[in-house]
């Protein structure tokens, strides 16, 4: 009898054992609930191999939907008037408009051969042109263009004059952010830098395409020139 009660006082003694561990992670992760939740955070937000912390990426991956969703979005059917002018004849038409060139000319390899050098430069390049956009689509539709107001109010404006789409708005302010992290310290690598430049390629070519739309000097496209005998 005494030795079956021994045999029981150690298989009761062992199956303690096997509790502790998990009933103490219990309690100390009742306890220290929100201690742990804070460290998590800033885990997910840790930055990894080569500096590029997981919010820029996830910010990107958004951006890079967002994009793809301003490229099949429908424009007003108004403004769909004549063929998209040429990208050789952007700056030019431009000028001829009194709105402000752009060192790109509107072609985005511009931005991608400066990112293989430097991929902060290229961003902030970019910021800078889409700030000048903005203002120039502001100047086409008689707006007033305010020198101390910041870019993000007046694409908030352009969107409540009509003149730019919800998703077009959206898509530039998602880079603008982007840009401006990069400008503001965020290391970013050649490979995001680039993620970027093509998700705001789809801008440039609404504003190119806005370029011919319903101006007062009637844009065409040039006649095809007439083919030899």
């Amino acid at each position: 009898m005494v030795g079956n009660c021994m045999e029981l006082a150690k298989l009761i003694l062992e199956y303690t054992k096997t509790l502790i561990w998990p009933i103490t992670t219990i309690i100390l992760a009742a306890a220290f609930h929100e201690p742990l939740r804070t460290v998590l955070e800033r885990l997910r937000k840790a930055g990894l191999p080569g500096g590029v912390s997981l919010d820029f990426q996830e910010q990107i991956q958004e951006t890079k939907e967002l994009s793809k969703r301003a490229e099949v979005a429908p424009v007003p059917s108004e403004r769909q008037r004549t063929p998209a002018i040429p990208l050789t004849e952007a700056n030019a038409r431009m000028i001829s408009l009194g709105l402000q060139p752009v060192s790109s000319g509107l072609d985005m390899s511009y931005f991608n051969e400066i990112a293989k050098m430097d991929p902060t430069l290229a961003l902030a390049g970019l910021r800078i042109e889409i700030e000048t956009l903005a203002k120039n689509v502001a100047v086409g539709f008689k707006m007033e263009v305010k020198k101390t107001e910041g870019t993000q109010r007046l694409l908030r404006r352009l969107l409540a004059q009509g003149a730019i789409t919800e998703v077009q708005e959206q898509l530039a302010r998602r880079i603008l952010n982007l840009c401006n992290k990069a400008v503001h310290g965020e290391p970013v690598s050649r490979q995001e830098a680039q993620e970027v430049i093509d998700a705001a390629a789809v801008l440039f070519e609404y504003f190119l395409e806005w370029l011919s739309w319903g101006f007062d000097d009637n844009w065409g496209p040039p006649s095809a020139a007439t083919p030899k005998d």
